[in-house]
Order: C-alpha cells, then sequence, then structure tokens
C-alpha cells in the first residue's frame, strides 16, 4: 500500500471516530419530536420563489426550530445542553411516535395534536405542567389550556392553534340572488333549516343541459378526518363522539342517529350535495371549489392564505370565488360546535430531575408570546396565548377565525379519535351509500370501537404493570 494511501486510511478513520464520538459526559441532550414545521424561519422566505429556484434549497423544515433551539441553550451557558430535533410527517409520525413509546423511548419533547398528547396522559407517561406555570401564563393561554386538562392536571402546552368553519363563495350566491341566505349578524349562526335553504338555492344546472353543474355543499368521505368534516353536524345536534372522559363512544344516541340521517338526506332526498358521496375526497371537494362549482364547502384555518395562493398560481381564475367565512349551524337552542385543536408541546416522564427541568422550561420557552407570534404568521394559523392575538390585528378574516374557535369542543380532540378514524369513516361511508340504516352504522360503530378501546387500555395498563 502506498504511503499516500496509508496516510488517507488513517485520515479517514480518525474523522470518522471524530463523528461518532460519544457526547460529554456532563453533557445534557435532549430530543425534540415534532409534526409541525414550515420551510424557512419566517415561512415566507420562499414566497412568489418558483419551485425550480435554487435558492429554495437554502431552506430547510428544521430551520425556525434551529433558530429557537439555539436562543434556547444561550440562557444556559453554563450548561452544556445538546437538543436533537426530527421532523415527523403526519402519515407515518403517528406510528413512529406509538412506537418509540411502547419500546420506552419516547422523545423527550414531542409537538403533536391536542389528543396524542391525552392519549399518553391517560397512562401516567407525561410530566404535568401545573406546578411550572404562572398564573400570568395561564390567564395568557385562555380556553385553549383548558383542552390540555386530564383528571385536574394539565399535559400540554398549546402552541399552534387551528379550527375549522365553513366560507361559501360569495359569486354563487350572487349568481343566484340568494346572498340573503346566508347568516350576517354577530358571530353568523344559523340553523340547519336555514344552512338547507341556501344550499337549495345554490344547487342548479348551469348551462340549461338538464344536469346539475353547481352544488350548494360538499364533504369529503374518504381519507379524511371526522373530527373535521363530518362530527361538526353532529355537535350542532348536541351529540358527542365519547363520553367526558374519552374513554367509550357515545355516538350512537338519538341526536348522534338524526345528525347521521340529516348528513344522508342532504344528498338522497335533497340532492343538494353531490351523488356518491361515500366517494369523495378532499382533493375532488377542491375541484368542484375551485371550477366554481361549489357554493358552501368547510374551511380551516389557512383557507384564506391557501385561496390567494391560488389566484397567484393560476390555479383559481379571477372573479369565480369570493370567500364568506361563517359559523356551522345547529339547532335552534343548541350552540354550534367545531374541530378547534392545538397542536401543543409535551414532556414525557424523566427520571433525572434536571433533565426534567429543561424540558419543561425547552416547552415553555417554544410556546412564549414571541414564538406563538412567529408560528401563527408561518402556518396562517391561531395564536394559542392571547397577548399573540395582535399577529392577525390587521387581518379582519383572520379576526373572525379566531373569534369562532371559541365554539371548540373537546370531544373533538380525545385521545382515540385518531385511532379509530378508519372505523368511524367506514360506518359513515355505509350510511351515505345506504348500505345501513344510521342507526345500525352508528351501533355497529360504538360496539367495534368500544371493544378496541377496551383492549388497548387493557394492553396499556398490562404494560405499565411489567
Amino acid at each position: 500500500m502506498g504511503k499516500s494511501l496509508v496516510i488517507g486510511s488513517i485520515l479517514v478513520v480518525l474523522c470518522a471516530c471524530a463523528a461518532d464520538a460519544p457526547p460529554d459526559e456532563d453533557e445534557i441532550r435532549l430530543t425534540l419530536w415534532t409534526q409541525d414545521y414550515w420551510v424557512g424561519i419566517t415561512g415566507h422566505e420562499l414566497d412568489g420563489v418558483p419551485l425550480d429556484d435554487p435558492r429554495r434549497a437554502q431552506y430547510t423544515v428544521k430551520d425556525w426550530y434551529n433558530k429557537v433551539t439555539r436562543d434556547f441553550k444561550a440562557l444556559y451557558p453554563d450548561r452544556g445542553i445538546h437538543i436533537d430535533i426530527e421532523t415527523l410527517d403526519w402519515a407515518s409520525g403517528f406510528q413512529k411516535i406509538d412506537i418509540a413509546v411502547a419500546s420506552g423511548r419516547p422523545p423527550d419533547v414531542l409537538i403533536s395534536t391536542s389528543g396524542i398528547a391525552l392519549k399518553y396522559a391517560r397512562f401516567g407517561l407525561l410530566e404535568a405542567f401545573d406546578d411550572d406555570l404562572s398564573e400570568e401564563d395561564i390567564r395568557d393561554f385562555g380556553p385553549f389550556y383548558g383542552f390540555s386538562e386530564y383528571e385536574g392536571r394539565h399535559y400540554f402546552l398549546p402552541f399552534i392553534g387551528g379550527n375549522r368553519y365553513m366560507v361559501a363563495n360569495l359569486e354563487i350566491f350572487r349568481e343566484r340572488d340568494a346572498v340573503h341566505l346566508l347568516p350576517s349578524e354577530g358571530d353568523r349562526l344559523w340553523t340547519y333549516d336555514q344552512f338547507l335553504a341556501a344550499a337549495r338555492a345554490t344547487t342548479f344546472d348551469r348551462d340549461g343541459d338538464g344536469e346539475v353543474d353547481v352544488y350548494g355543499f360538499a364533504m369529503p368521505f374518504q381519507r379524511n378526518s371526522p373530527q373535521q368534516d363530518q362530527m361538526p353536524f353532529f355537535w350542532g345536534h348536541g351529540a358527542r363522539q365519547f363520553n367526558d372522559s374519552g374513554d367509550s363512544l357515545v355516538i350512537n344516541s338519538e341526536m348522534g342517529v338524526k345528525a347521521l340521517q340529516f348528513m344522508v338526506d342532504l344528498e338522497h332526498v335533497h340532492a343538494v350535495v353531490p351523488r356518491g358521496s361515500a366517494g369523495l375526497r378532499n382533493n375532488d371537494v377542491t375541484d368542484l371549489w375551485n371550477a366554481g362549482r361549489l357554493a358552501m364547502r368547510q374551511a380551516h384555518h389557512g383557507t384564506r392564505r391557501s385561496h390567494e395562493r391560488a389566484l397567484e398560481t393560476g390555479v383559481i381564475e379571477e372573479g369565480v370565488i369570493e370567500l364568506y367565512p361563517m359559523m356551522y349551524p345547529s339547532l335552534p337552542g343548541i350552540d354550534p360546535g367545531a374541530f378547534v385543536v392545538a397542536d401543543s408541546p409535551c414532556v414525557f416522564r424523566q427520571e433525572d430531575e434536571e433533565k426534567r427541568e429543561l424540558a419543561i422550561a425547552l416547552a415553555k420557552f417554544l410556546t412564549n408570546t414571541r414564538h406563538e407570534r412567529e408560528a401563527a404568521y408561518a402556518l396562517s394559523t391561531l395564536p394559542t396565548r392571547y397577548s399573540a392575538l395582535d399577529v392577525w390585528a390587521d387581518d379582519p378574516f383572520q379576526r373572525y377565525v379566531l373569534r369562532v374557535a371559541r365554539y371548540g369542543t373537546k370531544d373533538a380532540i380525545q385521545g382515540y379519535g385518531i385511532p379509530l378514524v378508519n372505523m368511524t369513516l367506514s360506518a359513515f361511508q355505509a350510511a351515505m351509500s345506504l348500505q345501513a340504516t344510521p342507526r345500525k352504522a352508528l351501533d355497529d360503530l360504538a360496539r367495534r370501537g368500544n371493544r378496541f378501546i377496551r383492549r388497548d387500555i387493557e394492553r396499556r395498563l398490562r404494560a405499565g404493570a411489567e
């Protein structure tokens, strides 16, 4: 072997050893996993930058978290702190989290949905924040803080708020001389009868060929979240998916059956939603909407921003859509209900007190007023602190979205909502396709779902006792 080759080989080995060098014994290592992230620090560095522009390579989905963790470590100059950051997607991320928890190797800090945190709190796997927050912080979080409660203790800090509501296309309502049918006062509340009247008025044959071209309403039943899409129609009937403790399905109540029957009738009696709704995906609904063939649909905190981008890229033509936000309908005397969530950091149980202190401090740092503003601006989401609401002070549309977040219900974020998504959708699809009556579909769902919940609780309790 030549002399230069020997020297080169030694250098490679030395470099490899340096890269894999064990951490300093005094260094405290924290792991931060997050399902919420955006490209760049502000989330807007690439606004208007073409997809093939090489400038895009300068930014990553960890930029903001890298900045924040650097700032956090600077608060502790006398301590050696290393923070490993990992981003998880919304498809496989839940499975990875569950596997890590089951193997006894969860992250120290996890940013995920409220329901995920509540699920792990049920089994005593999380640190509570009650003894580490000031009264000022608790007041500042407002109603979002209540979402984190389980058996009197609070297990996550609200961070990235999101909600659902309804939106109408005013262009279609003007076309049909039906703007007066939309709610306009206060929080823009209305009844199911009023909603149905608006949907009927905006379901029509536009080109005169005898076929319906524009539908009053549509929502997906395939590959979607029932908590976000279908459950608001249950809450508006006074029904719930789960009991108060979140460990039993009660969706098959009398009012639950009436709610599902109402959705079935939208297609099969009133014909104000597309035929074959059981097979609709979110993309199908979006295609109808973008083409100006849908008068009302459900919306979310980022709808206005998505609409602006669609206009910029030519996906939506000028003059086809004008957004008008409003709340879900409900029965007289019953407040509407909406999916409101706060993706939030939780801290898994720590044996080392110093590490626990730092993990709690990191979660608090991530959710301070400054960072709440930055995250809300980056993602067009809702701040979960009163002190950060000014991020949307000059935006009437987002101020309305913020205001109606008060109709959120904890039923939307119970921990077993996500594991039962497919089972729940199957029940709704069976009813919408007339393969089962709403009563049978919901009774079957409650029986199967409650069996799953009981077995899961028993399995986790056995694992915790071993």
